[in-house]
């Protein structure tokens, strides 16, 4: 769907007679509504790049598999080496994570960096383009604008049910803009949907909105890895977290944002990271030099390179 296209667009640039392949209609006509053509699976491709671990589909060993993560660094644990090694190459955002791999026998991960950022660190994303969408949200030029973000409710690390309700009242200070978990429960989607006050989004493609954010509010979803790039205010919830959370990735949600307990502290703390965004800076410095190859826009032209140098004998683009 659009989560994986966004994912590879950056890659998918460099190389203008590659195929978009939708795995049925339904994903077909949703990336049609973005303009992006695609063919129905199944294909026979010589490589194919998969942002998910479902080699499998391609079973032909003499198709070239590539994979890739979703989101920002290692915020789930790995899957077992052998999902792993079902691809030729399999790229990560950082060496941090290769070296991880490593150290649990997987031997075929090359450190790229973050693609999905790519469009804001190389210009793609400029002034015009946010202007639009501020045009189309309709954002009160005299408002902060909060993001709120959720993982899947029934992952039990999520904090929507602290926050949903709320977003009214919230909304007479700040424009609120929303995204969740696409596994969600429909009653929470019914609800966002229903709230006139609030910007609910259905576009995958989320680095604008988080553009356009003074202060996210999280809890313990990757996309907190995607806003810390931008070295801005982050707030999130203290959530159980599950065993397949690596405690890494716990100290460092602790470390980079402001952290609540339940909504009673959210108002003050809004405040707070507005008036000083730039308290946690020091650590989301540290952090995105520890969990991204390099922040610089190039990390889909260092993909392509390395898929042209193994499986086309070229140089770099």
């Amino acid at each position: 769907g659009q989560v994986d296209y966004v994912v590879m667009e950056s890659i998918i640039q460099h190389f203008p007679e590659g195929v978009v392949v939708a795995k049925n209609r339904k994903v077909r006509n949703e990336l049609k509504q973005y303009g992006i053509e695609s063919k129905l699976y199944p294909t026979f491709p010589d490589i194919v790049v998969i942002p998910r671990h479902t080699a499998r589909k391609y079973p032909e060993p003499r198709i070239k598999k590539v994979g890739m993560r979703h989101g920002a660094s290692n915020f789930k644990g790995n899957v077992k080496a052998s999902r792993f090694h079902a691809f030729d190459i399999y790229f990560v955002a950082s060496q941090r994570e290769v070296k991880q791999a490593l150290d649990q026998g997987i031997e075929n991960t090359y450190a790229i960096g973050f693609t999905k950022m790519d469009p804001y660190f190389n210009g793609q994303i400029n002034k015009e383009v946010l202007d639009a969408y501020k045009k189309r949200l309709i954002l009160d030029v005299n408002k902060p604008t909060i993001i709120f973000t959720a993982t899947w409710n029934k992952s039990g690390m999520s904090a929507i049910d602290q926050w949903i309700n709320h977003l009214e009242e919230l909304s007479e200070k700040y424009n609120i803009l929303v995204t969740v978990h696409h596994w969600m429960e429909k009653h929470y989607i019914k609800n966002l949907i229903n709230n006139k006050k609030i910007n609910f989004l259905t576009d995958k493609y989320i680095l604008p909105y988080l553009l356009l954010s003074d202060v996210m509010i999280a809890d313990s979803s990757s996309i907190i890895g995607d806003f810390c790039t931008l070295d801005k205010p982050i707030i999130t919830f203290r959530v159980p977290y599950k065993k397949k959370v690596p405690e890494d990735i716990i100290e460092m949600i602790e470390t980079i944002s402001f952290r609540i307990n339940t909504y009673d502290e959210l108002a003050d703390t809004i405040e707070g990271a507005l008036k000083n965004p730039g308290k946690h800076a020091q650590k989301r410095k540290m952090y995105n030099s520890l969990l991204f190859e390099s922040l610089d826009g190039n990390a889909g032209k260092r993909a392509a390179n390395k898929i042209k140098e193994l499986f086309f004998n070229e140089e770099d683009i």
